[in-house]
This record gives structure tokens, C-alpha cells and sequence, in this order.
């Protein structure tokens, strides 16, 4: 069976009102996680974050429509907006110059296989003046958007990536990025707003987190001492994989949204840092 890490909503939250609502949703074989919107106040009404178990993974398809047909806020309802973000480590950036349309399984075929299980999406991004191509397997990405009625469906990276950009860009400076899933690692470095590295990398233990961390300053050329690094995810400051990185890196900070919704009571002691990928995905 899989753990329910965070399962909080507002008493705010009515059934009859889901076409005001927006529904943000991040999926892996690990984990699946969302936040519920009300886009007409701005106004958060709920978090949950769930652990697939080494069982649900191996079904993973059974394992997510059980999980929808238990959650009163999923089962049956339909919502305004939905997105669906897929957080899989087979993904890549081209820059907009260089790509071709028509066949984006080239791309990847060149940096890794691709089986005959898996489909191959792409999306554009103005901001990253780039094509992010990634492969997801197919039996799961058609077994989500079903089950979930999504109207969108992309990589968790490119609104990771935007936001992270536009915030170097608008403070001037160099900093690293991460974003903490389950036992996996999103890392990017920006200069003043333009990528100079990126990566995704799946650690075993907290050691072996702190050196695909380092990893990142030293392909970026940024001392840890001077360069800040922005955390979001599942990670908290009494966490041992945060411990570790306190030890390398001088300067940490959470990762803040622009323009966060406001929180009700029963949601405003989490802190936005854990749910800042979902956000990024509108």
C-alpha cells in the first residue's frame, strides 16, 4: 500500500463549484500529488501528496485509478482547468533554432532508448526558447488523462524551468535550482536568466543527493559558497537530505512563487516551497 504524506483541504471546498476551480496535478510511478485552485479568489483549497507502494507500482494504471476512485475531491468531479504534469527522467531540451518538427522521437532516441511501450510527446517554450521533448509510457499517460480528465498535459520541467529562469533573470544573479520528488533530484543552474545546466537524477541516500548537487555548481562553474540554491518539493529544513546540503552550500533558500494563493486556516502552516511545482505548471 502507498502513504498519504499530505491530505489537507479547506472546508472552503464545495463540489458544486469545480468549474471555478483548477486542478493541478504532478504524476510519476513513484508519487502522484495536486493542489485544488479556486481561480475566481486565488485561493488555495487543498494539497494532497501520495507515495506509490512497490506494489502499486508494479500496476501502476490499477494503482492510480484506485487512488482517484477513493478521493472524494477526484471521483466524478470535473474541473475548469486541469493539468497534468509527468515528472520521468527521459526528457530533453532543443533549442528552438535547431528542431525539426515531425519526428521529436530523434531527438531522444539519439540520448537514450525509447521501448515500443512508451510514446514520445514535446511542447514548446516561448521563455526557454526551446522544444522539451520527453517519453512517458503509454499505457499510463492515456491511463491518467482519462482517469483525470485533463485538458493539458506536459513535463513537470518546463514550469520548472520558466520560473526558475525568470527569477535569475529578474534578480540579475547565478543560482541553482532543485526540485525534490520522492528519491528524485530536478537540478538546474541559470546565469542571469539564461540555462547553463540542467538534470534529473534519482539518489538513494542523502550522500548521494549532495553529490548530484555539487554535480550541478561544479558543470555550472559556481562556487557553493557564493551561489544560492533554491529548493522546492519534499524537502523541509529539519530533513536530513537539507542537513546535508547545509553542510556544502552556504546560502539556501526556499523557492517562493510570484504571486501565491492565499491559504486558508487548514492550509496556512504548509509551507508554499512543497507544492511550488504545482503551481508552476499554470
Amino acid at each position: 500500500m502507498g502513504v498519504s504524506n499530505y491530505d489537507i483541504a479547506s472546508a472552503a471546498f464545495r463540489p458544486d463549484r469545480t468549474e471555478d476551480y483548477e486542478l493541478s496535478i504532478l504524476t510519476g510511478v513513484d508519487s502522484f500529488a495536486y493542489i485544488i485552485r479556486d481561480r475566481t479568489a486565488n485561493r488555495l483549497l487543498a494539497y494532497r501528496s501520495y507515495s506509490f507502494g512497490r506494489e502499486e507500482r508494479a500496476d501502476w494504471p490499477a494503482a492510480l485509478a484506485a487512488v482517484v476512485a477513493n478521493d472524494e475531491r477526484l471521483s466524478g468531479l470535473r474541473y475548469g482547468k486541469a493539468v497534468l504534469a509527468w515528472d520521468t527522467p527521459v526528457l530533453t531540451l532543443v533549442p528552438a533554432a535547431l528542431y525539426r518538427s515531425g519526428n521529436p522521437f530523434a531527438y531522444l532516441e539519439s540520448l537514450t532508448v525509447v521501448g515500443l511501450e512508451d510514446e514520445v510527446r514535446h511542447e514548446h517554450y516561448h521563455e526557454l526558447g526551446a522544444e522539451l521533448i520527453f517519453s512517458a509510457r503509454r499505457d499510463h499517460l492515456r491511463t491518467a488523462e482519462e482517469q483525470l480528465g485533463a485538458l493539458r498535459t506536459q513535463h513537470v520541467a518546463g514550469g520548472l524551468l520558466t520560473a526558475w529562469s525568470l527569477r535569475s533573470r529578474r534578480l540579475g544573479h547565478a543560482s541553482v535550482s532543485c526540485s525534490v520528488r520522492e528519491n528524485r533530484l530536478f537540478v538546474a543552474g541559470h546565469r542571469k536568466g539564461a540555462l547553463a545546466y540542467f538534470n534529473t537524477f534519482h539518489f538513494g541516500s542523502s550522500q548521494d543527493g549532495v553529490y548530484y548537487l555539487l554535480l550541478a555548481f561544479e558543470q555550472c562553474g559556481f562556487a557553493p559558497d557564493r551561489v544560492p540554491l533554491y529548493l522546492s518539493g519534499d524537502v523541509t529544513a529539519s530533513g536530513e537530505l537539507y542537513q546535508q546540503f547545509y553542510r556544502y552550500v552556504e546560502d539556501l533558500r526556499f523557492s517562493d512563487y510570484p504571486t501565491p494563493p492565499a491559504a486558508p486556516p487548514e492550509l496556512a502552516g504548509l509551507p508554499g516551497h512543497l507544492y511550488f511545482d504545482l503551481l508552476c505548471l499554470g
